[in-house]
C-alpha cells in the first residue's frame, strides 16, 4: 500500500495570506492539526501547524479590523515552516510511518513534484496497518 491509497484528497491548503485567525478556524472546523500553505498554482510554500499559529508573536494592531500598526502581519505565510516533510504519491507506508515518526510529525503533504496533491496523517497509517 502506498500513500495515494490513504491520503486524504482534496487537500484543503491556506493561501499565505491567510490570517492566522482564519487559518484556526478553517484548522478547528475540520479537524485538522497541520495544513499545507501553497501559492496560486497550488505549489508548496510551507506548513502551518497549531504550534506555530500558538507560537506567532502577537502584533500590535486592531485585532477587530486586523489592521497591524507595527511589526509583521500575522499570516499564514509568516507563521508557517518553510521546511517539513512532504512526501511521494508512490511511497510505501512503512516508509511513510518511518519517517513521520523519525521527523516527529502526525501529518505530512502528499506532492507531485511540488503540487500537493494529499495530505496523510498518522491515523491514516494506522487505520492502513489494521487492514
Amino acid at each position: 500500500m502506498r500513500a495515494r491509497d490513504i491520503m486524504t484528497t482534496p487537500t484543503y491548503a491556506l493561501a499565505p495570506s491567510a490570517t492566522l485567525a482564519e487559518a484556526a478556524e478553517v484548522m478547528s472546523g475540520r479537524g485538522f492539526t497541520t495544513m499545507p500553505v501553497v501559492d496560486a498554482d497550488g505549489q508548496l510554500l510551507g506548513l502551518l501547524s497549531e504550534a506555530d499559529i500558538l507560537r506567532a508573536p502577537e502584533s500590535p494592531g486592531d485585532p477587530d479590523t486586523g489592521v497591524v500598526l507595527a511589526g509583521r502581519p500575522r499570516t499564514a505565510g509568516a507563521a508557517m515552516r518553510r521546511t517539513g516533510l512532504a512526501v511521494t504519491a508512490g511511497m510505501e507506508i512503512d516508509e511513510l510511518a518511518r519517517l513521520m515518526s523519525e521527523a516527529g510529525v502526525r501529518s505530512a503533504p502528499v506532492v507531485e513534484g511540488r503540487h500537493v496533491v494529499g495530505m496523510v496523517t498518522f491515523r491514516d497509517v494506522l487505520r492502513a496497518g489494521r487492514e
